[in-house]
């Protein structure tokens, strides 16, 4: 195994040739050039390996024998560790507790425990009593970044030494929709990233309101495939970055953020709650909409949601929410003048481009343009259930004097993707720069290249170029 590149040079004085050069003088030869080396540097060495390679490791001599329990990353995945025999779980627990056992000396800084197969139903309530014993074990080492994976099980609880964890920085918490209810996390006031990831959140509403008042250096909240009934942030005043990326919502959900005055970013993805009550927007500098077709019809609430986070610099947009926009009836009212980055995400080729004209006018002032079309199977048109056809007519009214540079993704040669090519084309007239990733490839590319470059141009400085590959 060679080891060499993961040393650091001068670690605690010394190097590879160093070390090897000192034992050859002072005993003539033949002695290990590891056994000078500090323990530190033997627990970073393991820290670079798999759990299983560095529990391997530590068998090489007695110099090695407590290696992993100096490392300052631990990786103890069950899964990982034992693929072929999931039944050595005793062996799992004990390796993992020596792993643990270092003293502060060794500080811990990032420990990752998944548990999938750990909790048998024979082995589940020993199984309950080593996660307490580990947590405690990196508490007493100072664990700073924590990733913790329980299964669904009724015994496969958060411990109440996660708690005692209070150097923790950031906490990545995956429980497999564990019905439980999660306890407050206010004992960690250092915490600055917070990921929840399959985690019931139903009836805890004073968690979020606890996390805001306690842990105050919260810079970063991410909230995955959760079940969530209220959510409501107020007074975090680090609080930059907040993702709720595919969570489920209780028929009477909402989402109220208030007092924020650090937040840039805003990631909405997935299913979307009935009920958004945003004050305090301005500090947005990016927000990003991927949001599903919801099952209802809730195109006031969408309306409300841009109304309260449209103006910003940076904005991202799924195909249901560009399809919206289709409809100039109900939507000329919302303004989204200060947004200088538009990305679309289209899904349909037919509808999705060509709804992207009534899109722009909304965003007059918009300098760069992205549009990604997802590849579909089918070059049929389709449309939407509410039977609405989307069309570009001729671009009238449509204002993009200010667009510079656009990047077009698996656009292919259909009426729809060559319409919005050449609709963009004619109306930016301060356009520097046209980057387009074709669909096809061969001879149908260079058919579509040909197609393009001979559109009108209203701008003369316009550079277009074709790529192979996105």
């Amino acid at each position: 195994m060679r080891t060499k590149h993961l040393i650091p040079n001068h670690a605690a004085g010394l190097t590879y040739a160093n070390a090897y050069a000192a034992a050859r003088e002072g005993s003539g030869g033949g002695i290990d050039p590891f056994e000078a080396f500090p323990d530190a540097v033997l627990g970073l060495i393991v820290s670079k390996l798999p759990f299983r390679s560095a529990v391997a490791a530590s068998a090489i001599s007695r110099r090695w024998r407590g290696a992993v329990a100096t490392a300052p990353v631990l990786d103890l995945d069950f899964a990982a560790a034992f693929p072929a025999a999931p039944r050595r779980r005793a062996a799992f627990a004990a390796v993992a507790a020596a792993a643990l056992a270092g003293s502060r000396r060794h500080p811990l800084r990032r420990l990752r425990l998944a548990l999938d197969g750990f909790f048998d139903q024979a082995f589940a309530a020993s199984a309950a009593n080593h996660v307490a014993s580990w947590l405690a074990a990196a508490a007493a080492r100072g664990v700073e970044q924590l990733e913790l994976h329980l299964p669904r099980s009724r015994l496969a609880v958060l411990p109440p030494s996660l708690l005692a964890c209070t150097d923790l920085t950031a906490l990545t918490l995956r429980l497999d929709h564990n019905a439980l209810p999660l306890p407050s996390l206010c004992p960690l006031t250092r915490l600055s990233r917070l990921h929840l990831a399959s985690v019931s959140l139903v009836g805890c509403g004073d968690f979020f309101e606890d996390l805001c008042s306690h842990c105050t250096q919260l810079s970063c909240l991410i909230l995955e495939q959760c079940h969530i009934g209220a959510l409501r942030l107020a007074g975090a005043p680090q609080l930059c970055s907040l993702d709720i990326a595919s969570c489920s919502w209780t028929e009477q959900s909402s989402v109220a953020i208030s007092e924020m005055p650090a937040l840039r970013t805003l990631r909405y993805s997935g299913a979307m709650a009935n009920r958004h009550m945003i004050n305090g927007a301005d500090s947005l500098d990016e927000v990003v909409l991927a949001i599903e077709k919801p099952q209802a019809l809730l195109e006031p609430n969408l309306r409300e949601l841009l109304a309260l986070v449209g103006n910003v610099r940076s904005l991202v947009l799924s195909s249901w929410c560009i399809e919206q926009f289709a409809r100039p009836e109900e939507w000329s009212k919302v303004r989204l003048d200060k947004v200088r980055r538009l990305a679309c995400i289209i899904e349909r080729r037919e509808e999705g481009a060509l709804s992207i004209a009534p899109l722009l006018t909304s965003c007059p002032n918009v300098q760069e343009l992205s549009v990604s079309v997802v590849p579909s199977q089918s070059k049929r048109r389709r449309c939407s259930d509410s039977e609405v056809q989307y069309r570009v007519i001729g671009g009238r009214g449509m204002i993009v004097r200010n667009l510079r540079e656009i990047r077009m993704e698996y656009i292919d040669e259909s009426k729809s993707g060559l319409d919005l090519v050449k609709l963009l084309l004619k109306k930016a007239q301060m356009l520097e720069m046209m980057t387009i990733v074709p669909s096809m490839d061969g001879l149908e590319q260079a058919k579509f290249r040909r197609r393009v470059l001979k559109f009108r141009k209203a701008s003369r400085n316009v550079n277009i170029q074709f790529c192979a590959t996105a």
